[in-house]
């Protein structure tokens, strides 16, 4: 049976995380955390495990993983191993308290109310390991009205003022489909557990941290947010959809093949140097297109005339090519597979990982890349199973013990962990 990933390499070797998260949130920051080399053991319900297991839509000929691994719990769990608890019993609970002196971090991202519900509240962990580090994940934060409140990214989007900024002029707000509301409390919350672990080292203690998914976006917000906070609220700014509502042209494009571009005019001299490529000049005469002013009171009237002027290339490429030779900032909207395997992404940022049954399957990297220690990509876990050997030496459970907590129900072992043990044996020498 292949192993998760602890070869002692990475920058976080020697750290142990139990890692409670669920869903992206929580389960992404785990991954920047086992990329980067910590040994990071991921607690799930019984039989189900963490539900994104079971997220599809599941595709394309070279899928053929048994159904517990979805490619987004594989990309937000790679690297992990599985400990397959029910905390509703007691000595589930029992068994998380025996490991804790050998944790130096524990992830969750549940409503605020339910770890402390459970004795595992970062004040009942403290007075086991005095120095542990627990970072919270939530949708709006410990404390306030909303506390309690269940989110969800696209909730995260709403309630952050992201949400009001993106769609067509007075249309329906747009999600940002990529979740990136999960992804950006997922790093957020991994850089916060480096910056303890190093605050750890000076002084010899930890300390809880509460991540909002609601105001880790209100923060990362460096264009409109800090305009309307600085006015109190009277500086309102539009959802402009395909072009932007403080310069022109700056926008979203069609071009050919099917295929947008992304156009950004900084300045009088990059639209100069645009109509001069169009062979346009006459619009920088132009009471409509003279100055940016009469730009953006005119700016459908602009994206067409660059519309039809991208639209006499072959290619979305030679379009790009023809602008970006101008050092203009150009740029094609590509889908992630293009971005995946276009030219500028280095080789090592999709890395094989060898699966059981199904062979090697392409997986994201995480996004660091360190000269002396890099990351590293190890494979998701089937639910439960590494159950043996974290509670041998983490909690320094013995295999009759195991075998009772597995039988009563303590614990849980997917079908899969079973074949995959049973197959390991049969060809052991």
């Amino acid at each position: 049976m292949t192993e998760a990933k602890t070869d002692g390499q990475g920058i976080l070797r020697g750290i142990t995380v139990l890692d409670f998260g669920r869903v992206v949130a929580g389960g992404y920051c785990g991954r920047i955390l086992a990329d980067m080399g910590a040994r990071v053991i991921k607690v799930e319900a019984t039989h189900t495990g963490d539900h994104i297991r079971l997220l599809g839509p599941m595709s394309g000929t070279d899928w053929c993983m048994p159904p517990s691994i979805s490619p987004i719990f594989m990309h937000c769990n790679a690297g992990k191993e599985s400990l397959s608890v029910d905390l509703k019993r007691p000595e589930s609970i029992e068994l998380i308290r025996r490991m804790i002196p050998q944790v130096d971090v524990v992830l969750e991202n549940f409503t605020s109310h339910v770890m402390p519900g459970l004795g595992l509240g970062y004040e009942d962990l403290r007075r086991i390991r005095p120095d542990l580090i627990m970072c919270s994940i939530s949708g709006f934060g410990p404390t306030g009205p909303l506390a309690d409140a269940p989110a969800a990214d696209g909730i995260a989007q709403a309630m952050s003022g992201m949400l009001s900024l993106m769609g067509e002029e007075n249309g329906y707000p747009h999600f940002a489909g990529n979740g990136i509301a999960d992804t950006a409390s997922a790093t957020t919350a991994a850089m916060a557990i480096l910056a303890a672990l190093l605050e750890r080292m000076r002084s010899g203690t930890g300390q809880h941290i509460d991540i909002s998914m609601m105001h880790t976006l209100l923060s990362m917000d460096g264009a409109a947010a800090p305009y309307c906070v600085v006015s109190k609220g009277e500086h309102k700014v539009p959802r402009s959809g395909r072009a932007h509502h403080l310069a022109c042209p700056w926008g979203t494009f069609r071009g050919p093949e099917g295929k947008y571009l992304v156009i950004m005019m900084t300045g009088p001299w990059a639209w100069k140097k645009l109509v001069a490529l169009m062979g346009r000049e006459d619009l920088l005469t132009h009471p409509k297109f003279a100055s940016d002013e009469a730009r953006l009171r005119h700016k459908y009237e602009v994206h067409d005339i660059i519309e039809d002027y991208l639209m006499g290339f072959g290619t979305a490429e030679d379009a790009y090519r023809a602008l970006a030779a101008e050092r203009l900032l150009v740029g094609i909207v590509l889908d992630p597979w293009e971005a995946a395997t276009h030219p500028q992404t280095p080789p090592e940022m999709i890395e094989s990982i060898p699966y059981p049954y199904a062979g090697a399957l392409p997986t994201i990297a995480t996004a660091p890349r360190f000269s002396r220690t890099p990351t590293r990509i190890g494979r998701a876990p089937f639910i439960g199973e590494h159950n043996r050997r974290v509670l041998r030496e983490l909690a320094g459970v013995d295999d009759a013990e195991l075998d009772r907590l597995h039988r009563e129900g303590v614990l849980f072992e997917d079908a899969t962990v079973t074949h995959l043990e049973a197959a390991a044996a049969a060809s052991a020498p």
